[in-house]
This record gives structure tokens, C-alpha cells and sequence, in this order.
């Protein structure tokens, strides 16, 4: 194992620095929870303020010294190199008159403020207030603030910055680094809920769990354990809860047993003990006024609550937190209700753990789903409880077992709707988890001719979708049954792949209207079908995104990728990689893509693990790293290879390598090819975009004729506008281009935009045509703004930044005076960049230059 990494919170560094290191600079105060890390960023600080040439005089406060007159300076009068001054309050007062008379060469660090000694404080007072000095604090935020540091805060002299724990992100990447792999979803939630983002927790976690053998490498990732921490780590907790009353301590433990608890499950004599718990920091509400909840501070307080409970004592409790919660009538409160009883002598019939487990696996927890499962079978194997397993299992990448679990359940199934559901949930196993969906079709065509129409109508719309993932056009001609709420399971498999079918064909009025049937449907056979709420949702951004409202599109992918935990969350980080990529945003589209695969390798339920390694190809090829594109080209399975998606997604890819080498007419033909194939399987919103890359390497007209077949077959208002882009770009017409070229950009495909415009620019050139060759340069830079990296070929003759800001001013009719006033400058470096602005964009005044920018 590597040393455990240290965060440099650059964004915290670079502040406080900022406000010590300013004209008039100021002391500044970290607090924080302990362990938050406030002595780590105090160092980072101290270690930038010693490359400045300042002298950092660093004093730790002790709780140990607090009595102690000037217990905390001792170490620095030692240190001072005045052994000739024997009395301390000489040395004192040589340290005062060496850091006050050059206060901007000294900093002062001093860690634990509010445990300084009175004496001590008195002096960091007096350095403070009297000469000015630069001083950093640091201080827990359960620590009381009083005396001479009171005083500094009360006079405002001063800043407190609130350090708040790591973020999820910040999180994930101290766990990879120190153990060198992707860490598995479930670990990393597990392991942030219980350090709620407090790095000396997070590494003590960490620790107990390698000391326990709880740190795995499996197939998709590294697994934690999250161990009971050290007893040095729970013994100030420990010590805190020991001293509540005996009430306090009981209400404490029900609300840690079953976290978070609605206010409303408090009983009225327990209101005192409550406000409390909240005044001592123990609880704290969360929720919202609608169902406002309370829960404890911090995990380590329901470890420290409930680790020495005899089991009869918190038997006591789960019956009495449980006899509260089911009658309340939320399914959230039933499920943690039935949780807690299994871990009791409570009797449970197999309906309840059935709908528990059932709940666990629609809601994601698919370990509590597997766990419940298995509870409710210990007497006899039935089907409910055993699909629930399987498909459990199958989420948990323990893929062998959950194959023989399937069998077992559709053995056990006892008509033909229940043997189709088994099927359809054994067939997204072989699809998505093992990719192999010719098995699944091979197996799934012959079960059909056994069994009856609602057994069919339950396998025959996913029949559909994986056959088209093996490459069958045939799947297509199986139009899917009317979505009618008598239907069933059935109706909502038929109502799923109705809205796939129309996003595919990008006809967004027939893929909201199946969306807008299916959505009550899917809700209500949420057990049944536990992704069906997600494909709807991807439908509904594919819907958008061939309606050209790319803003809503990015918007709604961009709300529903808030729960990195959820088990779409592959399928968001794709579909907005895909956004990014079409907008020019290479940067964010590879962070995404990446994201994306390492997602999509834990939980795939749409098949788009193939894609998704071709798009982050594709993003690499064009980002000039041709070796990582084809290395990842080479993951490809050859299953997922027959996959329109997939064949798309490739092709640009290819294209892309072949355009930087300069083979750009073969590169169009890679395309071309790929959209017929494209075409044939139903993907038209697919192929469309996939031509866009043979109109941006140079060719649009032999992407034209696809285009314009394309624009036939599919109503998609974003289908129209590329096939116009190209008919214009194909005949030249540099005005037309640049009239199109900001609704075409706002369409999504900012990118075909820009290359278009830098395009025909280079034609205005040949032609001799300066104006409309700097409007569609200065366009093209206009819609590049956002893009980290533009497309096309760089101009030297562009404005850089600074110039654009003078340029608009200048337009808007201010005279360099004001421009310098505004932007710091003398009146002479003013008048040197319009200068050069002039001459970069061919105009000889400010009139000219407002009619150019006016054109923009």
C-alpha cells in the first residue's frame, strides 16, 4: 500500500492565501469539526507564506497547557536565540519587539487557538492588534472562544473560513489513490456516509478495515468492509454519550437504530430530551417542512451509542422504534421497519420479507435485497423471493451464482407470465451482466412457441431490444402491443421498447406520447420491472435531444446524475459525455466518458457498456491520444460489436484517426459505411449524428445523400438542421452558414458548427471575400468561447481575451480613459490593444468596429 494521500484543498489554500498575502492583508481563522483537516491546510499554507520569503512562527495550543502562563510560547521563547535574556517576560517581549517592528515578514500559525494559555493570548493579542501582524489560526468548532481571541473576532480582525469535510469527489480520489483501483459504489457510499467526509475518519476507516481483511480486488472494482473503528478513535464520542441522562441516552439509541426518524415518531414526553440532544450537538433535523426528520450528528455517535448493546436491550429498542414507523403508512418507513425486525426474534411472514426484498432490489440496495431473499426461503425455495435473489445477485457481479439462481427460479415459476418474467430477468443477465445476447435470444425465440399470448407479450418487447443489439434488423418489424393499463407486465415491457423505438427513429411526439402512457404503468410494476422508471428517463433525454432542445436535455441528464449511487448512474455520465462531445467540451466529455465505463462496469442495465468504450475512444481520438483510442477500441467484446451503437460510436472513432493522418476521404467513407448500417437497424437520431464527423473532416457531401434520406424517415428538428448545415456547406455558401450557425450550435452540435464556420472562412478567403471571412472567423470564436478546445485550426489573427473585453468596450462608445480605469491599464496600453484589434479584424475605427460586433 502507497502512503495515505493528503489533499491540498486547493481551492481553501488559495483563498486564505490570498486574503494573507493581500495589500491590506488579514488574519484568518479555520474551524472545523475535529479531523476535519485543518492542520493539514495550515501546513500547505505555512509551507506557500516560507516560499514567499516569510517567517512562519508556529505555536500549538494544548489543552494540557491551558493553566500554564505562556505554556504555549515556551517552545518559540526557546527557540528565539535570546539564552543572554534569562527573565521570560524579556523574552516576550524581544519576540514582540522582533515580530512587531517587521510585521510583514512574519506569520504567525497557531494551531488549537482557543486551548492558547491567557498569557500566550494576550501576546498573539497584542502582535495582532497593536503591530498588524499576519496571523493564521486554526480552531475546532466545538471549542469555546473567549478572552484576548474573543476580543480579536469581536473587533473584526479576524476572517473565520468554516472548513467543511472532503466532498464525494474529493473522497474517491484519496480511496483510488491509496489503493491503487477503482473503489465499487457500494464501498464508496458506505465509507462517505460514515466519515461524513472527515478525512482522519475516512483514513481511520480505511486502516480498520485492512487490519480486518476487509479490503478485496474483485472483476469491476475494489471492495471495503467498513470495520468498527479503533476504541482511541470512538473514546471522546464514547465519553460524551456516557454522560447523557437515562432518558436522553434511550432516545438517542432509538433514533441511532433507525436514522434517519420522523419528528412525528417522537412521542410527546420525550420533546425535553430531544431539545437537548439538538442543543449539545448529539441530533440535528434534516428532511424538509413537509417531513421534517431528526438524526444523529455523526455516524460515530450511533457507534458509540449502540456497539456495547445487550441484544435483548436493543431488541427492545427495534420493537418499539418498529411499532412506530409501520403504522405510519410510508413503504421508506415499512421496509426500514421490516430490516430492523430481521435482526430480532420478531416473527415475519414470507409476504413481508417478499415485499421487503422486492422494495430493496427497486430501490437499488441489492445486497439488502439478497439478504432478505435468502431469510424469506430458509424453510422452501419460492419463486417471488427467488427471482428477487437472482436478479440480486446479478447486480452484485456474482455471476455464476446468479445464473444457477435463475434457473432455480424459473423452474419454480407457476404459470406462463411468471416463467416469461424469469426469462426476461435471466436474459438481461446474460445481456447486460455476461454480454451475451445471442444466447439470450437464441434461448427466449424457442421458449416463446411454449408459451401463451400474456407470456409473450411480457418477452417479446425485450426480445426485440437484444436482438437489435446482435445486429437483426428483423427485431424492428415486431412493432410493439398497445400500452393498456389491463396489459400488465407485459404493457409496460411493450410501452418501453414503444418509446426506445420512437427516440431511435428520433420522433420525439411519438417517444413523449409512449413516455406519458408507460410512466403511471411503470410506477406501479416498479417490483417487476425495477429499471423501468430509468429507460423512460432516457428515452424522455433522447426525446429532447431530437427535439434540439439540448439545454433541457443537458438539464434533465444533469438532475437525474445527482445520485452517484444510483444504478443509472452510467447511463448519465454517458449521456451527458455524448452532450459535451457535440457541444466541443473534450475535457468534460473524457471526464464523463470515463466516468461512464467505470459506471457501467458495475451496473449496466441497457447495454451500453460498448458504446460507452467506443464514445470514450472517439473522445481520445479527437483529443490527439490515438493509443489510448485504440487500446480501448480493443476492449470491445466481440457481443457488443454487432450493436448499432456500437458500429456508430466506432466508426467515429476510426474517422477521427484517420482524419489526423490526414486521410480524410477515407475517414468519410468509415462514416458513410457505418450510417448505412445504422440506418438498416432503426438508429436514424444515431446515424445522423455520426455523419455530422464526415461534414467536420471536410466532406459534406458525401454525408448529404444519407442526411437527406435520414430527414424522411425521422421528423427530428435536429436531423433537419444537420442535413441543412451540410446541403449549405456543400454548396459554399459562407453567408447562409453564418446565418445558421448560432440556432445549429443552441441545436447541441456547437462543434459541426465552429469546424463549419472555420470552413468558410478559409472559402471566403480563396474568394477574396475579407468581411465574410471575419464574420464567420469571429462567429466561429463566439461559439467557441465555452470550448476548452476549438475545433478546426487555430488563426493567429484571433482576439485573445483582453482584446475581446476592450473590443466591446470600445464598441459601446467608452474612450480609453474610462477602458483604463475599468480594467487597470494607462490610457497608451489602451490605446496599443485597439490598435492591434483594428488590425486583427480589418476595420480602421470604432465605428467599424461596431458595426463588426454588431454582426456578431
Amino acid at each position: 500500500m502507497v502512503r495515505w494521500p493528503v489533499l491540498p484543498r486547493e481551492n481553501e489554500r488559495d483563498a486564505v492565501l490570498a486574503a494573507l498575502r493581500g495589500p491590506r492583508p488579514r488574519s484568518v481563522m479555520l474551524r472545523g469539526p475535529s479531523g476535519v483537516g485543518k492542520t493539514t491546510l495550515g501546513a500547505h499554507i505555512s509551507h506557500a507564506l516560507r516560499a514567499d520569503g516569510r517567517t512562519v512562527v508556529p505555536v500549538i495550543g494544548l489543552a494540557e497547557l491551558v493553566d500554564v502562563p505562556l505554556g504555549a510560547l515556551a517552545p518559540v521563547l526557546a527557540s528565539a536565540g535570546r539564552n543572554d535574556l534569562e527573565s521570560v517576560s524579556d523574552r516576550v517581549q524581544a519576540l514582540v519587539g522582533v515580530v512587531g517592528e517587521n510585521p510583514q515578514k512574519f506569520v504567525l500559525v497557531i494551531d488549537d487557538a482557543p486551548l492558547l494559555d491567557a498569557v500566550s493570548a494576550s501576546v498573539l493579542y497584542q502582535l495582532v492588534r497593536v503591530f498588524g501582524v499576519t496571523t493564521l489560526l486554526t480552531a475546532r468548532d466545538s471549542d469555546d472562544v473567549s478572552g484576548p481571541l474573543a476580543r480579536l473576532l469581536h473587533e473584526n480582525l479576524i476572517d473565520i473560513v468554516e472548513l467543511e469535510g472532503l466532498s464525494l469527489e474529493h473522497s474517491q480520489s484519496i480511496l483510488q489513490q491509496y489503493l491503487g483501483g477503482t473503489l465499487r459504489p457500494e464501498s464508496l457510499r458506505a465509507l462517505f456516509e460514515a466519515s461524513r467526509g472527515n478525512p482522519l475518519m475516512l483514513r481511520e476507516l480505511i486502516f480498520a478495515a485492512g487490519r480486518a481483511g476487509g479490503i478485496r480486488t474483485g472483476d469491476f472494482g475494489v471492495e471495503v468492509s467498513v470495520a468498527t473503528l479503533p476504541k482511541h478513535v470512538r473514546a471522546t464520542i464514547a465519553e460524551r454519550v456516557q454522560q447523557l441522562a437515562p432518558t436522553e441516552r434511550r432516545l438517542a439509541q432509538l433514533i441511532a437504530i433507525a436514522q434517519p426518524i420522523p419528528r412525528a415518531a417522537m412521542l410527546a414526553d420525550e420533546a425535553d430530551a430531544l431539545a437537548f440532544l439538538a442543543s449539545d450537538g448529539i441530533a440535528e433535523d434534516t428532511g424538509d417542512e413537509a417531513t421534517p426528520l431528526v438524526r444523529l450528528a455523526h455516524p460515530l455517535f450511533a457507534e458509540a451509542l449502540t456497539i456495547d448493546l445487550p441484544q435483548a436491550e436493543r431488541t427492545a429498542l427495534v420493537k418499539d422504534i418498529a411499532g412506530r414507523l409501520i403504522p405510519m403508512g410510508d413503504q421508506q418507513l415499512r421496509f426500514t421497519a421490516t430490516v430492523l425486525l430481521t435482526s430480532t426474534d420478531a416473527t415475519m411472514s414470507n409476504d413481508d420479507l417478499d415485499w421487503a426484498a422486492s422494495y430493496a432490489h427497486a430501490a437499488g440496495d441489492h445486497a439488502v435485497a439478497a439478504s432478505l431473499a435468502e431469510r424469506a426461503q430458509l424453510t422452501e425455495r419460492r419463486f417471488a423471493p427467488e427471482l428477487v435473489l437472482a436478479s440480486a445477485l446479478s447486480a452484485l457481479a456474482q455471476s455464476d451464482r446468479a445464473s444457477a439462481v435463475f434457473e432455480s427460479a424459473i423452474s419454480l415459476a407457476n404459470d406462463n407470465e411468471q416463467r416469461a418474467m424469469a426469462l426476461a430477468r435471466w436474459g438481461q443477465h446474460m445481456v447486460y451482466r455476461l454480454s451475451r445476447p445471442s444466447d439470450a435470444v437464441d434461448r427466449v425465440t424457442c421458449e416463446l412457441s411454449r408459451m401463451d399470448a400474456r407470456g409473450q407479450s411480457v418477452l417479446r418487447p425485450e426480445l426485440a431490444k437484444w436482438q437489435l443489439m446482435t445486429g437483426d434488423a428483423h427485431a424492428l418489424a415486431e412493432v410493439a402491443d398497445p400500452v393498456t393499463p389491463e396489459g400488465g407486465l407485459g404493457a409496460v415491457n411493450a410501452g418501453l421498447t414503444a418509446a426506445m423505438i420512437a427516440t431511435m427513429a428520433g420522433n420525439p411526439t411519438d417517444a413523449f406520447a409512449a413516455i406519458l402512457q408507460t410512466r403511471p404503468l411503470a410506477n406501479a410494476f416498479r417490483f417487476e420491472a425495477p429499471f423501468a422508471s430509468s429507460l423512460l428517463d432516457l428515452s424522455e433525454f433522447l426525446a429532447l435531444v431530437a427535439s434540439a432542445e439540448i439545454v433541457r436535455a443537458r438539464d434533465f441528464a444533469t438532475q437525474r446524475r445527482l445520485d452517484r449511487f444510483a444504478d443509472s448512474a452510467g447511463v448519465w455520465s454517458y449521456a451527458l459525455a455524448t452532450v459535451r462531445l457535440h457541444e466541443g467540451r473534450l475535457s468534460d466529455a473524457q471526464s464523463l466518458a470515463t466516468l461512464a465505463v467505470e459506471q457501467l462496469k458495475w451496473r449496466d442495465f441497457t447495454g451500453l457498456l460498448g458504446t460507452a468504450i467506443a464514445l470514450h475512444a472517439a473522445i481520445d481520438a479527437q483529443l490527439g491520444e490515438p493509443e489510448t483510442a485504440r487500446e480501448l477500441l480493443s476492449e470491445i467484446t466481440p457481443e457488443h460489436a454487432g450493436d448499432a451503437k456500437v458500429i456508430l460510436q466506432r466508426a467515429e472513432c476510426e474517422a477521427w484517426l484517420l482524419a489526423a493522418e490526414g486521410n480524410t476521404e477515407h475517414a468519410a467513407d468509415v462514416i458513410v459505411a457505418a450510417a448505412a448500417e445504422g440506418i438498416i437497424l432503426g438508429h436514424f437520431l444515431l446515424s445522423a449524428l455520426t455523419l455530422t464527423v464526415a461534414i467536420r473532416v471536410g466532406h459534406p457531401a458525401v454525408a448529404l445523400e444519407q442526411l437527406q434520406l435520414l430527414t424522411h424517415l425521422s421528423p427530428s428538428p435536429l436531423v433537419a438542421s444537420i442535413r441543412e448545415w451540410a446541403e449549405v456547406l456543400a454548396e459554399a455558401d459562407v453567408a447562409r452558414l453564418c446565418e445558421l450557425a448560432p440556432a445549429l450550435a443552441s441545436s447541441g452540435v456547437a462543434a459541426l458548427a465552429v469546424d463549419g464556420l472555420l470552413e468558410g472562412a478559409r472559402i471566403a478567403a480563396k474568394a477574396d471575400r475579407r468581411e465574410l471571412e471575419r464574420k464567420a472567423t469571429l462567429l466561429a470564436r463566439r461559439l467557441a468561447a465555452d470550448m476548452d478546445q476549438v475545433p478546426g485550426e487555430s488563426h493567429a489573427a484571433e482576439l485573445t481575451e483582453r482584446e475581446w473585453t476592450i473590443a466591446r468596450a470600445a464598441a459601446g462608445r467608452k474612450r480609453s480613459r474610462e477602458i483604463g480605469e475599468q480594467l487597470g491599464l494607462s490610457v497608451r496600453t489602451v490605446d496599443n490593444h485597439l490598435a492591434r484589434i483594428y488590425r486583427k479584424l480589418g476595420v480602421k475605427g470604432r465605428v467599424e468596429l461596431e458595426e463588426v460586433l454588431a454582426e456578431l
